[in-house]
């Protein structure tokens, strides 16, 4: 049997096809207990307590102060890197930015009847708390994006958290520069839940900020549920996923590598392949196979182990069929590889609706290193409701209402009539106030 196994959809068992819909959330409820014990000694014991952590993981001295990452940091983290690749890192940045100031909504102030006008003020949060994962991988792409999006909304305030790689109490510098360079302008060495509750509480070191985005794993997931009355929050976005749609029309390597896209991000990532056709399926889990032979550790193991819960080859009898459990499963990337990709997309438009993100004929990751659109998504099912990170995650819109003139004065007996229904007479006393004295 190879790594990925195939199902068609109609024999799959109940437990299987729940396991697979699910995915993440279940390695998320392992963790409440810890996560929460780790919010409250940080909201306890502030930096101490994010700095001894380190000091276990790493079996150094480490004090609350080499948490911090100063200028002279930053610009040894652009010294570390070849010019060719901040050049790229440039370019990233601004086709992000491109795409995110399309994303931003105008104020406005509208007549809606005669005398009667109302309208909207689109203002930036203050602050903002941004997290990204290390450990499994570097992301200055993630770092780049979510920045982009707060510094196009016009956030002043934002502060990025990142864990250290390896042993060295240090940001990966190439995801310290890529901050930077969208905007940033404060940078803490924290990982996980600590740095969620460090945003959210405030610490010696950290001021409270007031609204936290960013991927993560499970503990990082569960921290940001766990303080969402506190700081408001982007979005439900954990382990990574990928669907690929394919019709057998393009090349089973091609489609094998989109669907290892998100697999090869952790063990609690998933990868499926949905499919009208089970010999394709068989194709691509058989390329699969010959692909994971040349990858490298420990992206190899992370694949073997999501294959075993999360990940696997779907096979629906009709393209109907594949639409409603695509919709079903509402992946964080979708990608469409068919010969006939725009087509498909066209027609099912109105009704595949559930996902974070499509990719038409194109690759996962053209869209993870720099299209444009953030790829910090919705995951766990969360795409029936959830888009993904945009500038709306740091701006409010608090609205305008105003009288004018004389020609409201019909509008009147409308809220004394409603006011007087519900019983509020001082509603309708104020109205009539302000009808008699204008």
């Amino acid at each position: 049997m190879g790594t990925f196994s195939v199902y068609r959809l109609r024999d799959i068992p109940q437990e299987t096809k729940e396991r697979i819909l699910k995915r993440s959330r279940v390695d998320v409820s392992i963790v409440n207990d810890e996560v929460r014990r780790i919010l409250d000694d940080v909201k306890t014991r502030g930096d101490e307590a994010i700095a001894e952590f380190f000091a276990k993981q790493t079996g150094k001295s480490v004090s609350s102060t080499d948490l911090r990452v100063d200028e002279s940091d930053v610009k040894n983290a652009y010294g570390e890197l070849d010019a060719d690749f901040v050049r790229v890192l440039k370019h990233f940045i601004s086709n992000v930015k491109k795409f995110h100031k399309m994303q931003m909504p105008t104020s406005f102030m509208k007549k809606i009847e005669e005398g009667i006008y109302a309208g909207q003020i689109v203002v930036p949060l203050d602050s903002a708390g941004l997290y990204v994962p290390s450990g499994k991988a570097r992301y200055p792409s993630v770092s780049g994006m979510i920045t982009t999006a707060a510094k196009v909304a016009g956030v002043k305030r934002i502060a990025l958290a990142c864990p250290p790689q390896g042993d060295e109490l240090k940001i990966d510098p190439a995801t310290l520069v890529a901050a930077h360079l969208a905007g940033a302008n404060e940078f803490h060495i924290m990982g996980g839940a600590h740095a969620i509750a460090a945003f959210a509480y405030g610490t010696r070191l950290v001021k409270p900020v007031e609204v936290i985005a960013g991927p993560g794993g499970p503990y990082t997931y569960a921290a940001k549920r766990m303080v969402g009355d506190l700081v408001r929050l982007d979005l439900p976005a954990g382990p990574s996923e990928g669907m690929v749609f394919s019709d057998g029309t393009v090349s089973s390597t091609q489609v094998a590598l989109d669907v290892l896209n998100e697999a090869e991000h952790g063990p609690d990532s998933s990868g499926i392949l949905v499919t009208t056709s089970y010999d394709f399926g068989l194709n691509v889990a058989e390329r699969i196979d010959k692909i994971l032979e040349e990858l490298p550790e420990p992206r190899r193991g992370f694949v073997k182990q999501n294959a075993k819960k999360y990940s696997g080859i779907i096979v629906c009898d009709t393209l109907d069929e594949a639409i409603h459990f695509i919709n079903e499963f509402s992946p964080e990337h979708l990608a469409i590889d068919s010969k006939r990709a725009r087509r498909i997309f066209n027609k099912y438009r109105l009704v595949l609706r559930n996902f974070g993100t499509v990719c038409v004929n194109t690759p996962i990751s053209a869209g993870n290193f720099g299209i444009g659109p953030n790829s910090t998504l919705p995951t766990g099912g969360y795409a029936r409701m959830f888009s993904g990170l945009s500038v709306d995650a740091f701006l409010k819109k608090p609205t305008i209402e105003e009288l004018r003139g004389k020609g409201w004065k019909k509008f009147a007996q409308m809220v004394i009539t409603l006011a007087d229904y519900e019983g509020f007479p001082s509603h309708a006393r104020a109205m009539k106030s302000y009808l008699n004295n204008n």
